[in-house]
C-alpha cells in the first residue's frame, strides 16, 4: 500500500514509513525515523515519533485553500 508523505509529498510504501504517534502525520522513513538506527529502535519497541516531535518542534500546520 502506498501513500504520500505529509512533509515532502513523496510517494512511499507504508512498510518503509509510518505515522508519528505524537503529531499523527503520515511520513516517509526519512521524515519519520531520520536514520537506520532510529528505525531499528522503533522496530524493537521504541515510540514512533517523527524527527520534528523528537526535537521539540511543532509540526508545520497544513495550509488550506479558501
Amino acid at each position: 500500500m502506498q501513500t504520500e508523505c505529509d512533509a515532502c509529498g513523496a510517494r512511499f510504501d507504508l512498510v518503509k514509513g509510518g505515522v508519528c504517534e505524537q503529531c499523527r502525520r503520515v511520513l516517509c522513513a526519512r521524515h519519520l525515523h531520520g536514520s537506520f538506527v532510529r528505525r531499528l529502535q522503533v522496530d524493537l519497541g521504541a515510540t514512533a515519533r517523527c524527527m520534528a516531535c523528537r526535537a521539540g518542534r511543532p509540526p508545520p500546520t497544513p495550509t488550506t485553500a479558501a
